[in-house]
């Protein structure tokens, strides 16, 4: 994404410098709209380093004070160590006049962007659950401690190295609550198992009505991850977490099982032979070709010894 941006009044490009010049931007990765928040790869004139910017807006001098130290307790009360979410770096104001409320920077995250994930075909259910468990048990863990990350945007997410979801542009809206990070994670698994980022209005399909491989139990979970707790929604993460965990344990009745590597890739492995029968037949035809090497290599044993008599 090369297009331009505006900021307040100002317009911002690719090659464009901010934070008093110690940050040039290269890439817009997005926009969130929840908090006009812009989502960058820059590089940093200090550490001289690629680097993720949310850049906030302010309107005004005492606008934008107000809102970096608001962005400053947010960021540092949400801060986190954990692979699910990128180290947050520093937390900076905007140049003079430049019409910016504060800057989040965060630990640039390699990889690639998550809608390229499923940009052919929706992902595998438990490739699914394999990719969310981080950033899931990322935000249980904030829960915990009362925290918001501000997970309810696709674009601030990416696929880190591992190959697992990663909250890259931490830094959650002003508006934002616990219950909107359940319903970012509930939507990032319908995205996940469909294709399709859910949208708000109108009846929306269950994942297991657009990909019947869904398992139900995933399939509801991701639903009940998108209404209001008052109509039977998930309450907290921990529940979505628990099913991603469980539909993982869970052997699937197919004939072949898909299974993510250390790198996120997927391969197919046959599941393994349980039929007592069979491993019976199995050994017995082990044995038997045990034997037939032992006389050939007897056979070739006396035929050599015949030769030198």
């Amino acid at each position: 994404m090369g297009g331009e941006v505006r900021v307040t009044n100002r317009v911002w490009v690719p090659e464009s410098v901010v934070g008093d010049g110690r940050f040039r931007l290269l890439e817009l990765t997005g926009v969130d709209e929840r908090d006009n928040a812009q989502l960058w790869r820059a590089r940093d004139g200090r550490s001289r380093r690629d680097v993720a910017l949310t850049i906030v807006s302010g309107e005004g001098t005492e606008g934008g004070r107000r809102g970096l130290h608001a962005l400053k307790r947010s960021v540092h009360r949400s801060a986190l160590r954990h692979p699910g979410v990128a180290p947050v770096l520093d937390v900076v104001g905007g140049g003079a006049d430049e019409g910016i409320g504060g800057i989040v920077v965060a630990e640039w995250t390699r990889g690639t962007a998550m809608s390229d994930v499923v940009a052919r075909y929706p992902v595998d259910p438990v490739h699914a659950c394999w990719l969310l468990d981080p950033l899931t048990e990322a935000v249980s863990k904030a829960h915990r401690h009362g925290v918001v990350l501000g997970v309810g945007h696709p674009l601030r997410i990416r696929v880190s190295p591992a190959g697992t979801l990663r909250l890259a542009f931490p830094g959650p809206p002003r508006e934002a609550d616990l219950a909107d990070d359940v319903r970012g994670l509930g939507a990032i698994l319908y995205f996940l198992l469909t294709g399709t980022w859910p949208a708000e209005d109108g009846p929306l399909p269950t994942p297991r009505e657009l990909e019947p491989a869904v398992p139900v139990e995933l399939s509801e979970v991701a639903m009940r991850s998108l209404v209001d707790t008052r109509d039977g929604g998930v309450r907290t993460s921990d529940t979505i977490l628990r099913v991603l965990r469980e539909v993982r344990q869970k052997p699937l009745a197919v004939s072949e099982t898909r299974e993510p590597d250390s790198n996120g890739a997927v391969w197919l492995t046959k599941p393994p032979v349980t039929d007592p029968e069979r491993r019976k037949k199995l050994a017995i035809a082990v044995a038997v070709l045990v034997l037939l090497a032992i006389g050939v290599v007897l056979w070739i044993g006396l035929t050599v010894i015949g030769v030198f008599l």
